[in-house]
């Protein structure tokens, strides 16, 4: 994002939406929740989030951004899964037993065949 620019990005209302600044500073004019990892920093309706931080989208189908000096995020939008998250490592399964399974598949040889 150029300097001085803003965006608003819209969502559909059925999406859950988050945003990952890797390069700069912007100011999103919405209510979010600014994490960085893993301390969650509050809700608040303007925040600035900085290069290493990830917004929750938490209200509304948009997203109002500003950058004053320009910078570098990812946006990213989904529906819900309302499954199950189990993390271990690199892996993101469902249940720890598939995370063990995992391990025992790359270290076999048998991982993504």
């Amino acid at each position: 994002m150029n300097a001085g620019t803003r965006l608003i990005q819209h969502f559909g209302s059925q999406l859950n939406g988050m945003i990952y600044v890797f390069g700069g500073e912007i100011n999103l004019e919405n209510k979010t929740q600014v994490k960085m990892s893993p301390i969650a920093h509050g809700i608040t309706a303007s925040q600035q989030v900085r290069d290493g931080d990830l917004a929750i989208l938490s209200d509304g189908t948009q997203a109002q951004i500003y950058s004053e000096e320009g910078a570098e995020f990812l946006i990213l939008a989904g529906p819900e899964l309302n499954e199950p998250i189990e993390r271990y490592g690199p892996f993101v399964m469902n249940t720890k037993e598939e995370i063990n399974q995992a391990f025992l598949d790359y270290r076999s040889g048998n991982f993504a065949k």
